[in-house]
């Protein structure tokens, strides 16, 4: 057998901390610190990814009741109503028959169970204050009537009167996609 000086079981004893030191070290301290560095960079992007998530549900569940009431005021609506005629009686009302044309365009069918009729409406040498009020008891009529589209413009040779386009729309939803709504 070898015999060793206390000098060299000291040098070993020291070299055998040094490798356990540096083990524990490069093992478990500097991932765990590597981790910690790399947690404290996620974080505060994950809570900002969380408050804009947040922030979009609020907008989500706000437009979802939206289109809840919107698809209600649409089921409550007369089966029959007809837009063409529910302005041609409002153009009759404001007594614009005379200055008006109407155009009705092929319904539109974005989807399965939704359609919407659109009617232009052309006006001409009627005052700002006409328009006004025309187009007010559209927009406050209870039937689902929106306008889609306005563009008025001076009209020519004539002194403070204008010529109007108006796009009018009356969406539908289908029977099938009332049926499946629930009710409120």
């Amino acid at each position: 057998m070898m015999q060793t000086t206390s000098r060299e079981r000291m040098l070993a004893a020291l070299l055998m901390v040094a490798v356990a030191a540096w083990a524990s070290y490069s093992l478990a301290l500097k991932p765990a610190r590597e981790r910690m560095q790399t947690l404290q960079r996620i974080v505060p992007e994950k809570q900002a990814q969380l408050r804009d998530l947040r922030a979009k549900s609020v907008q989500y569940a706000a437009l979802k009741r939206a289109l809840d009431e919107r698809r209600a005021n649409l089921a409550s609506q007369d089966p029959d109503f007809q837009l063409l005629p529910f302005l041609e009686a409002t153009i009759e009302r404001h007594k614009l028959a005379k200055q008006a044309t109407m155009g009705g365009r092929d319904p539109l069918q974005p989807q399965p169970d939704y359609g919407e009729a659109v009617v232009t409406i052309e006006l001409h040498n009627v005052s700002l204050q006409q328009i006004v009020d025309f187009l007010r008891e559209v927009d406050t009529s209870k039937s689902a009537v929106h306008i889609g589209s306005l563009r008025i413009c001076k009209a020519p040779n004539t002194q403070g009167l204008l010529n109007s386009t108006i796009e009018i729309s009356s969406p539908k939803l289908s029977r099938p996609a009332l049926a499946s709504q629930p009710t409120p």
